[in-house]
């Protein structure tokens, strides 16, 4: 931007005659930019250069501007003058162009020109150039006494009076602008203003010191602006001595005196740096705090406010190494975690046991979902601990086994939509194992209404095919044993009368009796078979027996909690995928009868 303010002060000043209202704009423009910088309300990146460039543009423009009030005022003057001295004029001449008796007839066109050399004495003009050269490149000691030589020439010179009073204001009061100051010194305040951004204090003060310097040199003794900015660097420098006396304290775990420190040069100098550093350990000592009264609980830790305190603990070693205070709630936190887990890894069993005997899917979602969370909080409390990786096989090996089921459901659902609704085959088989599985879902529930005209067509047509192949194997029947009987009857001879001769009978000698031998059976040996003893056990908690070792097979049926049942042996052990001994049992009931697999961690055999 300033660049361009640059160029069009140029560009206006190489004119020939540029207009007032152009010279007023961009000196206004060049004027209010600087005073910006200056008082650093804009941050631009600036080289002194063409800092020095826009002041000396700025001085050329308040000359030209300067010289053109006094020689309007000037003009004024001469031309009441010359009304005076003139004769009477023609009505049709100029009224506005008067001719000086010293200046000849051409020189009438030219009125600056005559102004310019009748109006000032050529001593004073000499004089004030001087001045000028003096207090533009703020030298304003040796500017008075020059424009008070100027004002003794000629008293009624109101540009040098007014410099004059500049001058003695900027040195009596020390309020001089940046854009007001000699070139070295305001080199150096630059050179100050850019180190102290880039928060290089100590260098700052050494060029500020040097533009201090600079001023002296050239009579100044005061300025106010500077002694304004070596006050805020001097504070800079103090506030980052105490800032690193506090961190020096918080890496030797003084966290509380490291704050009092950090804060005060927060309220000294309020750099974000510093706002922010208080803000953190702030709340690092509220942590360490708030894990303290965790720790310290009377009753019962809940386990997800340990867990959190843990991470926060490691965290904040991490950060502050094992100070002091940190190593004696590390030590506690270690007394206490034994009974948390244990009390967490006895909830979670408790959830999948839900998940597993649950009669709905969103009721066995919620268990799974809830040991999946305590088994996070196990997890960051014991994360070395077997038990809990197999826990998370399992709940996970559940939880899929509940999405799959969702699923078939799902698809059953859809397939019903696009089968014949009186024989849907196909969703029937889908979904069979969810509705052994979840009985009293609302959504297998609904599926088993929609699926009731299988049940009336299967079953309906299976007695229809029945009775018609009953009829069939009936009049068959009977059709068979009418033939067999007219064929017997056809094989079997009519009596008819014949004559036939008949032989007298004789006297025949009557036959002995001869004895024999009659054999004796022997006894067939009989073999008694010797009993086998009868193995029950108990059930400890309401599951499914499966028809394989274990939870990859299908569901057999339900076996209650406290239920006794006849365990049949086995040639061989049956172990499933998580190396898990399955037993294979038989439960009679009143109503059921289930022959199935289930685990041996489930059965308490007396």
């Amino acid at each position: 931007m300033l660049q361009d303010l640059i160029l069009k002060a140029k560009s206006t000043l190489e004119q020939e005659q540029p207009s007032e209202q152009d010279l007023i704009a961009v000196e206004n423009a060049l004027s209010a930019f600087l005073e910006a910088l200056a008082t650093e309300r804009i941050h631009e990146p600036v080289e002194f250069e063409e800092l020095e460039h826009a002041n000396r543009l700025l001085r050329e423009i308040r000359r030209e501007r300067s010289r053109r009030m006094v020689e309007a005022q000037s003009r004024e003057s001469t031309f009441e003058n010359a009304q005076v001295l003139q004769e009477p004029k023609p009505v049709n001449e100029d009224p506005f162009v008067s001719i000086s008796p010293q200046f000849d007839e051409d020189d009438a066109y030219d009125p600056l020109k005559k102004f310019l050399s009748s109006t000032h004495d050529p001593e004073a003009e000499a004089i004030m150039d001087t001045a000028e050269e003096a207090f533009y490149g703020g030298n304003y000691q040796k500017a008075i006494p020059l424009f008070e030589k100027v004002l003794q020439i000629e008293p009624g010179w109101s540009r040098a009076r007014e410099h004059r009073d500049e001058a003695e204001e900027f040195l009596r009061s020390g309020n001089i602008p940046s854009v007001a100051l000699p070139p070295d010194a305001g080199k150096a305040y630059g050179k100050a203003q850019s180190a102290a951004r880039v928060f290089r204090y100590q260098t700052a003060l050494d060029y500020l010191d040097e533009a201090f310097a600079s001023l002296k040199e050239t009579g100044i003794i005061r300025w106010r602006e500077g002694e304004a900015l070596r006050q805020d660097l001097e504070n800079q420098v103090q506030a980052q001595e105490v800032y690193q006396e506090g961190l020096a304290l918080v890496r030797q775990g003084d966290l509380q005196g490291g704050l009092s420190k950090i804060q005060t040069a927060a309220s000294a100098v309020a750099l974000p740096e510093y706002v922010d550093k208080v803000s953190e350990i702030r709340g690092d000592i509220t942590s360490l705090n708030e894990i303290a009264d965790i720790i310290n609980l009377s009753s019962s830790i809940p386990p997800q406010k340990l867990a959190e305190s843990r991470q926060t603990l490691d965290r904040l070693s991490l950060k502050y190494d094992e100070i002091q205070q940190i190593s004696r709630l590390r030590n506690r936190m270690e007394i206490i975690l034994p009974t948390v887990a244990a009390a967490l890894l006895d909830k979670i069993r408790q959830s999948k046991r839900q998940g597993d005997s649950a009669g709905t899917i969103k009721a066995a979602k919620q268990a799974y979902d809830q040991a999946e969370e305590d088994l996070e909080t196990l997890q960051t409390l014991r994360p070395d601990d077997p038990q809990v990786r197999i826990l998370q096989g399992e709940v996970k090996l559940a939880h899929h086994d509940i999405l799959t089921q969702e699923d078939s459901l799902q698809r059953a659902n859809q397939t019903l939509n696009s089968e014949n609704r009186f024989f849907p085959r196909n969703a029937f088989n889908i979904s069979k194992d969810v509705r052994t599985r979840f009985p009293e879902d609302p959504e297998v529930l609904n599926l088993k209404r929609r699926l009731r005209w299988y049940h009336v067509t299967l079953y309906g047509g299976g007695a229809i095919a029945a009775f018609l192949l009953i009829l069939v194997l009936w009049f068959g029947g009977r059709s068979i044993a009418s033939g067999i009987r007219e064929r017997r009857l056809a094989l079997t001879p009519t009596a008819t009368p014949t004559a036939t001769i008949t032989l007298t009978p004789t006297i025949t000698s009557t036959p002995t009796m001869t004895p024999t031998i009659t054999p004796l059976p022997t006894e067939t040996p009989f073999y008694t078979p010797t009993s086998e003893p009868i193995t029950t056990g108990t059930i400890g908690r309401n599951l499914f027996a499966r028809n394989g070792c274990y939870e990859s097979f299908r569901a057999t049926g339900r076996l209650p909690e406290g239920a006794v049942v006849t365990i049949i042996p086995q040639t061989e052990r049956s172990f499933d995928e998580f190396n898990r001994e399955c037993v294979l049992i038989e439960y009679r009931a009143d109503d059921t009868n289930v022959i199935g697999y289930v685990l041996m961690l489930d059965l308490t055999i007396p």
